[in-house]
């Protein structure tokens, strides 16, 4: 069973290319044409979004780098001790809406740390796995399609990105013991 399958992966992208050739030839579109005249929109396409996505990743460098990230945590730590909750947690938590790969990174760094078996590590990887970078995505999804006033996608992201937070705090715990 798994060498039909590594077979079938081997050979999948260069069957669904001569699928699609040959619908192509079969309609007798001009599938290079075609092809070269959507590379090109997708070219314009990732022109026009390059500022948005520029714009996101300074945020992020200047949020994180500026210590604003550091102060937050600092200053909401007591509370996540008082309430027995990593405070490791609330990086992955703030990260979480501006940025994948930080996010991706902080999971990595909390899984080395603690364990994936940990509380810590399951609620981890929970708020990873379960939530989306509301700010890249709708830098990149708005800005695509000119959107400008967005502040209502921004609320609901956000409260979103906090109740999978929420959520993940509560489930994590639940899913160790």
């Amino acid at each position: 069973m798994i060498d039909r399958l590594f077979i079938f992966s081997q050979w999948a992208i260069p069957l669904l290319i001569l699928l699609i050739l040959g619908a192509g030839f079969k309609k007798k579109l001009k599938v290079y044409e075609l092809f070269i005249e959507g590379a090109m929109e997708g070219i314009k396409t990732t022109i026009r979004l390059a500022p948005y996505i520029l714009a996101i990743f300074i945020a992020i460098g200047i949020f994180r780098n500026s210590g604003a990230l550091d102060l937050l945590v600092s200053l909401l730590g007591p509370l996540f001790t008082f309430l027995q909750i990593p405070p490791d947690l609330l990086t992955l938590g703030l990260l979480k809406p501006l940025s994948g790969s930080a996010s991706l990174g902080t999971t990595a760094e909390l899984l080395n740390k603690f364990g994936p078996d940990s509380v810590t590590g399951v609620t981890a990887s929970i708020i990873q796995g379960s939530s989306e970078t509301t700010f890249y995505v709708m830098s990149l999804y708005l800005g695509s399609v000119n959107i400008k006033n967005a502040r209502h996608i921004l609320f609901m992201g956000l409260v979103g990105e906090l109740s999978v937070f929420i959520l993940a705090l509560l489930i994590g715990p639940l899913l160790i013991h």
